[in-house]
């Protein structure tokens, strides 16, 4: 999925949120400039909190399991594991799938 930057619609719709794969935030990131790297974290933030505002649990997960992703992949900021794990917490507390546990099994293992 082509994932853009748009400061009028900040935030994914459910539907959009449940079909990124990490892959996608992969090739976003490859072809982003630094300021659109730093802006998708937001965008998936102001997700979860809008996801989390209309009680769509399994959206919301999903929109804090590819943060977790994002930035322990991708972004990699001061205290990533830290941030990492708080995300991917939040995502198997609201909707446990086997590739969340995956994922928390990777980040426990540090960066």
């Amino acid at each position: 999925m082509k994932i853009r930057i748009d400061f009028g619609h900040p935030y994914f719709e459910e539907k959009e949120i449940l079909e990124l794969a990490p892959d996608d935030l992969d090739r976003f990131y490859g072809d982003a400039d630094e300021v659109d790297r730093l802006n998708l974290f937001f965008v998936l933030e102001a997700s979860l909190h809008r996801f989390q505002g209309k009680n769509s649990m399994k959206a919301a997960a999903r929109c804090a399991f590819l943060m977790a992703y994002y930035l322990f992949i991708a972004l990699t900021p001061p205290a990533s594991f830290e941030l990492a794990e708080y995300y991917i917490d939040r995502a198997l507390e609201w909707d446990e799938t086997p590739e969340y546990r995956r994922w928390k099994k990777n980040i426990d293992e540090g960066n």
